[in-house]
């Protein structure tokens, strides 16, 4: 390309379900950018409706409601080219749910005129509809491709560059959408096909969301479409939160300006909305390998990320918050991570001891809470407790010990702190790790409980790092030492004496890691124990060393405890739909990113075979 272009990107905040809010945003942005003089200014995927609106798809006046927005900007496009992100619907026609046609488009306006390429008329639709993990976008949109096979021709025929002028001559844009470049495991590419087709840049509109590392693989994504197709490559998203019901979906920005080579030109600020402005050919870059990887800079992303992500939540709900608070690492880093994102004067930390709380806990709770500076209340629960049990003993039921385990966590749940949250006016907060969730190491009613779970998405071994992590940056101890070495317990029964080292029935070093390859990498105890017959379970689960033969020392040990954590993983289903949603940051979170069925326990025939061998054999391969 041989002249420059004047570009302005907005990182949009949006509001999902208010169009009103987001159109709002669009018009004011644009009357800025006509007096900067930008020639083309760009909005993200779906920034009119937000992008995560669950069945509100499915009605017909919201849809015509979003396409008369369109209008609105179409007007505004007076002296500047508008790009953005809405529904296209096709009233003439149904999809295949029976419902009106709809599309996830992009939308291109200028001088007030919508902007026509040979096939369409002020639109293009998006060609990968993703369908894993939260995506689920062919329940609502057709695609591109449905819309090529429909009209028996090739995507080559459909994907074409818009003609943007530029003092008169025309700019060969290519559009795609968010999916689009992640095109690694399609058999189509949309950034080669346009490029073929003329474009002379591609444009990306995105609502990605965030997760750990995701903004350096997308970099790496870039640079290999632009290794074939050497064209300026612009990736446009949005900030904010969005959820889906069960998940809270973070959403950075990272709206980044690419060079023809793939370095970097220019990128916005994370979790900020920001309009960037870029010239399609200016040279200054940021060397894309002077970002590198690290498991602090990992832990700073996942502070930021959660920090955001809990404040944009309670926005608009209620800034005070209630939390127990144990003398644990779990609650403690969810007192900061809230004292932080709300501030200490809307916090409220409530210690619940029973006869079971050591003074060591109940100390190192009182001195984290002072080193915050937030509101400490102590309310024991032991008389309530008793009452209880003694009316469970007179009806004639019989109070076991995990009767009486759960008897102390729903007394603190839905007594203490719901009272005390209801009586401020106030929301309470579920402290709950996954490895908790994953193995139903929780009470319903009790520590099942709460508004949010902000770290429902994090195992132990990740709460220790942001644990540290947070000591780090407030250059001392807020959270006491004690905190971080005394064992891990939900302190329920004399069993679980910390003062003798007596904790949670969770070997948290690993299984943390057992439950992030059920989770995240969908392994099976059948694959589980074909790594621990070939000796390779600890390398590629990443557990230290010699830790499995050192809990386990033999097979009939290591099976029998992998029988059992699959059958909790299997079993408590029902307490994670009754769960508080979660704050999503993992490659797979429970709810509606991570899908289940309530349909038991099954072990493979591979597995049992496995088994039997192994038992026979007495050993393990080294």
């Amino acid at each position: 390309m041989n002249r420059e272009i004047n570009f302005a990107i907005t990182q949009m905040d949006v509001s999902p379900g208010h169009p009103d809010v987001n159109v709002a945003k669009i018009l004011k942005e644009t009357e800025l950018a006509k007096k900067r003089k930008i020639d083309i200014i760009i909005f993200p995927e779906m920034a009119v409706p937000g992008y995560l609106l669950g069945d509100e798809w499915e009605n017909d006046s919201f849809i015509s409601d979003l396409m008369g927005f369109n209008e609105r900007i179409l007007a505004a496009s007076s002296g500047i080219a508008i790009m953005w992100g809405n529904v296209h619907a096709d009233f003439s026609k149904i999809g295949e749910d029976g419902r009106t046609r709809k599309y996830n488009a992009v939308h291109i306006a200028q001088e007030g005129e919508w902007v026509a390429n040979g096939v369409f008329i002020g639109h293009t639709y998006k060609t990968l509809m993703p369908k894993y993990r939260e995506f689920d976008e062919e329940r609502h949109f057709y695609s591109m491709s449905k819309l090529a096979a429909e009209r028996g021709v090739s995507l080559n025929d459909l994907l074409k560059p818009f003609p943007i002028k530029i003092d008169k001559e025309p700019v060969m844009v290519g559009a795609i959408l968010c999916e689009d470049m992640w095109c690694n495991d399609y058999s189509v590419n949309p950034t080669n096909i346009l490029v073929k087709n003329g474009a002379e840049m591609i444009v990306n509109v995105s609502s990605s969301p965030w997760t750990w590392r995701k903004n350096d693989k997308r970099h790496r994504i870039v640079r290999s479409l632009l290794e074939k197709d050497s064209v300026p490559f612009i990736y446009g998203n949005i900030v904010g939160i969005q959820n889906n019901g069960k998940n809270i979906f973070l959403f950075d920005g990272g709206t980044t300006v690419y060079n023809s080579d793939g370095s970097i030109m220019v990128t916005a600020k994370r979790y900020q909305e920001e309009t960037v402005d870029a010239v399609v050919g200016f040279t200054k870059t940021v060397d894309i390998k002077s970002l590198p990887s690290s498991d602090e800079r990992d832990t700073e992303e996942l502070y930021q990320g959660l920090i955001y992500g809990i404040r944009k939540f309670f926005n608009g709900l209620s800034n005070r918050v209630v939390i127990g608070i144990s003398g644990g690492i779990d609650s403690a880093v969810s007192a900061c991570l809230l004292t932080e994102a709300l501030g200490k004067e809307n916090i409220h930390v409530v210690n619940m001891p029973s006869k079971f709380n050591s003074d060591l806990t109940k100390t190192a709770a009182k001195t984290l809470a002072e080193n915050l500076g937030i509101e400490y209340h102590v309310f024991p629960i032991q008389e309530s407790v008793d009452l209880t049990m003694q009316q469970l003993k007179n009806g004639g039921f019989s109070v076991t010990d995990a009767v009486s385990e759960n008897i102390q966590a729903r007394d603190r749940g839905s007594r203490v702190l719901a009272g005390i949250a209801a009586s401020l006016g106030a929301l309470f907060v579920n402290n709950g790790n996954k490895t908790e969730i994953a193995l139903g190491y929780s009470t319903l009613y009790g520590d099942v409980d709460g508004a949010i779970a902000p770290l429902g998405d994090l195992y132990k071994w990740e709460i220790y790092q942001l644990a540290k992590y947070i000591n780090k940056i407030h250059g001392g101890k807020i959270i006491p030492q004690e905190i971080v070495d005394v064992v891990p317990s939900a302190e329920l029964s004399s069993n679980q004496d910390v003062t003798k080292g007596m904790g949670d029935p969770i070997l948290y070093p690993y299984h943390d890691k057992l439950m992030r390859a059920f989770i995240e990498f969908r392994r099976d105890p059948e694959s589980i124990l074909d790594l621990y017959q070939s000796g390779k379970l600890e390398e590629v689960l990443m557990i230290e060393k010699g830790l499995v033969n050192k809990y386990f020392p033999t097979v009939n040990e290591f099976t029998a405890d992998l029988e059992h954590k699959w059958k909790l993983f299997k079993t408590n289903y029902f307490k994670r739909i009754q769960a508080p949603p979660i704050i999503t940051v993992s490659r797979r979170a429970f709810g509606f990113d991570l899908r289940e069925s309530q349909n038991g326990v099954y072990f493979t025939q591979g597995y049992l075979r496995l088994k039997e061998r192994l038992l026979s054999e007495g050993i393990v391969e080294p």
